[in-house]
């Protein structure tokens, strides 16, 4: 269990705070502000020495997925093919939407707006993917290979596990259809490189341009 304990905390954390935040939407610059911290300092605590996580300059494909990546995710999400079978839900399993949080209509003064945007914009392209690539790829992909799981390589592919954990990631995002394509393409990616820095980089680079297209278009609904 302590083993588990660097891939699984960070996104544990992450999700407790995720869920707090969205108790009170009036507070959530402060919120969120305090989660990209508690969660990042627990992030570099936990993965001090973790040699999963190898950085390198060969990440040209990386950058290339996250591209395709974001211009997919921004494409089907704005298709909004959840809504066409929403109605076969049960309401307790539709998803619900994300808080189209504005910080120019709720943050009254300039720099502090801007000051919650590059908050935002660092969870987004610089804690998020880590959190989320170190769990999801680093260590449920392999915990459901096998109970073993250290002893198995980054990026064997099965199909029980690719469809079971793309079936979870889907769960976690409101944008259902996005998510899963974009699991999958990133997946593609792990597949190929065996090489979980790449797809860090890939997670990174969509979250980037997804904050700027947000903040460009007002579209606050997909962050």
């Amino acid at each position: 269990m302590i083993k588990m304990l660097p891939f699984i905390a960070p996104f544990a954390l992450y999700l407790i705070f995720s869920q707090f935040s969205g108790q009170f939407p009036d507070h959530f610059p402060l919120f969120y502000t305090v989660s990209v911290v508690v969660v990042g300092v627990t992030t570099v605590f936990l993965l001090r020495g973790l040699d999963i996580l190898r950085m390198h300059r060969n990440v040209v494909p990386g950058i290339i997925f996250g591209i395709a990546g974001v211009v997919l995710w921004i494409f089907i999400s704005r298709l909004q093919l959840e809504q066409s079978i929403m109605w076969i839900l049960p309401e307790w399993l539709q998803p619900s939407e994300r808080e189209a949080f504005d910080p120019f209509l709720s943050i009254d003064n300039t720099a502090n707006q801007w000051a919650f945007i590059t908050i935002r914009l660092m969870g987004l392209a610089l804690l998020v993917p880590v959190v989320e690539e170190i769990f999801w790829r680093g260590f449920l992909l392999r915990w459901v290979i096998s109970p073993d799981w250290q002893d198995q390589k980054l990026g064997v592919f099965t199909l029980k596990s690719f469809l079971w954990v793309t079936f979870l990631f889907t769960l976690a995002h409101p944008e259902w259809i996005a998510a899963a394509v974009y699991f999958s393409l990133i997946s593609v990616l792990f597949y190929w490189k065996r090489d979980l820095w790449n797809c860090i980089v890939a997670h990174s680079t969509s979250n980037l341009l997804l904050g700027i297209y947000v903040i460009s278009t007002r579209t606050w609904e997909l962050w």
